[in-house]
């Protein structure tokens, strides 16, 4: 028997059978049987190409499936993929994609795949193998505050820095499609990361110095819940190093140096054709994906983009509004 029919006996409730279902809702033969049919009319009526199409774009957008394999599936095993995966969650699927990449590299710590039982174990196990793996240039984008055997205290300043060090975590500073958001912070005000060496927990802190927002000051914890500083855990002397550079009038974005600087504004510009070609070419009516990426950017908006005014989009690749919450404003928001 292989491991999956084994996976499969052994958890009898993930066999999906539509039958089974629907004459558990209905509750007589006779009506399971219509309802079986009206069901399959249904299904029929959603088979053609942009309804399929559609449905194959939100799959590949969010969880990053290829493209080909899910359309030459039939409607209803992809409107069940669709659901698990959904159900799972796109943070939670990218992070267990990002645990077979470094375990399959042999850089996570805890190899025995039997003693997982939540997503948060894996991501401790990201956190800590992010940690272990050194960058010489990454080391020129960052601030260290403070470096021990347990806490290491620093200020991202590039975008590369911010998914190294905030792997694992649910910032959006630190969000792998939407770059946008930790341009938009590092511009205004000063940003930093306060990890834990031996258990991979991480608190980010944010000071606001722009004074077109209002006056914030912020901590957030792995899951991007806004805590106290009194419950994030940290000493009492990476409180006060966090105050002393508070006080700095100089965000991350102004102490990046200005090679730097130029460096990330290339790369944020090759990130936005890259997506506008990859969907170009997916799909099937030229020039129909303004609902997966921006407008562009002109020219003249250029010197903008060079400073970090960026065009905010929402976790699945679409332009968020612009009138909205941002980062850190309310308590309640999420990053």
């Amino acid at each position: 028997m292989s491991r999956i029919e084994e996976l499969k006996k052994q958890n009898p409730n993930f066999g999906i059978n539509y039958v089974d279902y629907i004459h558990m809702a209905v509750g007589k033969s006779k009506y399971t049987e219509l309802m079986v049919k009206l069901f399959k009319n249904k299904l029929t009526e959603k088979t053609n190409d942009s309804d399929r199409h559609s449905l194959a774009m939100e799959i590949v957008e969010r969880f990053g499936l290829d493209f080909e394999f899910i359309m030459n599936t039939d409607y209803l095993t992809m409107l069940n993929l669709w659901r698990v995966l959904d159900e799972v969650g796109y943070q939670n699927f990218n992070s267990f994609k990002k645990f077979m990449e470094l375990n399959e590299k042999k850089l996570i710590g805890n190899s025995d795949l039997t003693s997982y039982k939540t997503f948060d174990e894996l991501n401790l196990q990201i956190s800590l193998s992010s940690l272990r793996q050194e960058d010489n240039e990454l080391e020129k984008q960052v601030v260290r505050l403070y470096d021990t055997d347990e806490w290491l205290v620093l200020k991202p300043l590039t975008y590369q820095s911010s998914l190294k060090y905030g792997a694992a975590t649910k910032w959006c500073t630190a969000s792998h499609d939407n770059p946008d958001y930790f341009f938009r912070y590092v511009k205004r005000g000063v940003l930093v990361y306060c990890i834990n060496k031996k258990t991979g927990d991480k608190v980010a802190a944010f000071k606001n110095i722009d004074t077109s927002y209002e006056n914030e000051t912020s901590f957030w914890d792995v899951k991007d819940n806004r805590i106290d500083s009194m419950d994030a855990d940290l000493p009492f002397n990476i409180i006060e190093l966090i105050k002393i550079e508070f006080k700095n009038k100089k965000t991350n974005w102004e102490t990046l140096s200005d090679e730097h600087r130029l460096k990330q504004t290339l790369y944020l510009e090759s990130l936005k054709n890259e997506k506008k070609s990859y969907y170009d070419e997916l799909s099937p009516v030229a020039g129909n994906h303004g609902e997966y990426f921006p407008e562009e950017i002109s020219e003249n908006e250029m010197e903008e983009v060079s400073t970090a005014r960026i065009i905010p989009m929402n976790a699945t690749g679409r332009q968020a509004s612009t009138t909205g919450p941002i980062m850190w404003a309310e308590p309640t928001a999420t990053a």
